[in-house]
């Protein structure tokens, strides 16, 4: 009798700590949001998006699909597009997993968007570092309670929602978010170099676990449910590559084929071969401002 007594003394312990814990990290929740930045000044996609507004278009996607927004090429997007366009693409390589976070975090706040478009990089379907394990996704991130619950439920490791709960205590938020690098979607790639390109192969190569790919499979269902349970439809697009036989390129395009013939409202295009002169990127895998007009003039505008 006793021992059960014990038992659920601490049952009632632990319940009570959580909630005093859950009460307190609320406090802490959302406290950046009179801080409104530009896509020019900030790589934060909670510094720069509203809420409760209408995008008509939001790009999912890694670096490659950041760069879109980056050194004021946001603005040259939106009049390209027509329309007023949230980029929630994040650098160093944030995957599928970071994707889902940021969306259904976007789409929480009440926004709304008549489509997504998912800016495909094969090798996101591969490693952990680019999903559970990437530290990048949420470095220029505030905290957000909802956002911490997402992390826990979707399984990210104890560092990462250790390093998550570290916001908190960041107060400049303009010069944590700042892109390190600007200027350079100004240059062009001054000859593509092959020794390179088989060297990046080889690192992909070396990060690749095929079970991962069955493993974050499921990630791409989950975002197409949420972007349709909010009205909205998604199209994947594979991102034009230097490198023909990127490594796990014509898995995921098979993967992708045929996820969007089986389900509605999920729509896939592939521009891997689209953009092979160097004058369209300011390194082998990223646009520079001549690549993003192209791009986005000749394959995106046309599916809106």
């Amino acid at each position: 009798m006793n021992g059960k007594l014990f038992i659920i003394k601490l049952v009632i312990f632990g319940i009570l700590n959580l909630f005093i814990l859950t009460v307190l990290l609320y406090c802490f929740s959302g406290r950046h949001r009179d801080i409104r930045l530009s896509y020019a000044q900030s790589e934060s996609n909670l510094l720069v998006t509203e809420e409760n507004e209408h995008y008509p278009v939001v790009f999912l996607g890694t670096s490659r699909g950041r760069v879109l927004s980056r050194d004021g090429n946001h603005e040259m997007v939106e009049k390209i597009l027509g329309r007023k366009v949230a980029n929630l693409s994040k650098g160093g390589g944030g995957g599928l997993m970071p994707m889902d976070v940021h969306l259904s975090f976007f789409l929480n706040q009440g926004n709304t968007a008549d489509h997504v478009i998912y800016l495909v990089d094969p090798f996101v379907f591969y490693s952990s570092i680019n999903n559970e394990n990437n530290d990048f996704f949420l470095r220029d991130e505030p905290f957000e309670l909802f956002i911490f619950f997402k992390l826990i439920k979707d399984r990210y490791p104890l560092n990462r929602l250790s390093s998550y709960l570290q916001k908190i205590a960041v107060t400049d938020w303009e010069k944590i978010s700042r892109y390190a690098a600007p200027g350079l979607t100004n240059g062009t790639l001054k000859a593509i170099d092959e020794k390179k390109m088989e060297k990046a192969r080889k690192h992909y190569l070396k990060k690749y676990d095929q079970n991962s790919f069955i493993a974050y499979g499921h990630v791409v269902d989950d975002i197409n449910q949420v972007v349709k349970m909010h009205g909205a439809t998604i199209t994947y697009v594979m991102l034009p590559l230097l490198m023909p036989d990127f490594p796990g390129l014509s898995e995921v395009d098979a993967f992708l084929r045929k996820t969007a013939d089986r389900e509605t409202g999920v729509s896939y295009i592939n521009c891997a071969s689209c953009m092979q002169d160097k004058k369209f990127y300011y390194d082998h895998m990223h646009f520079n401002k001549t690549g993003i007009e192209y791009f986005l003039t000749t394959y995106i505008r046309s599916i809106l």
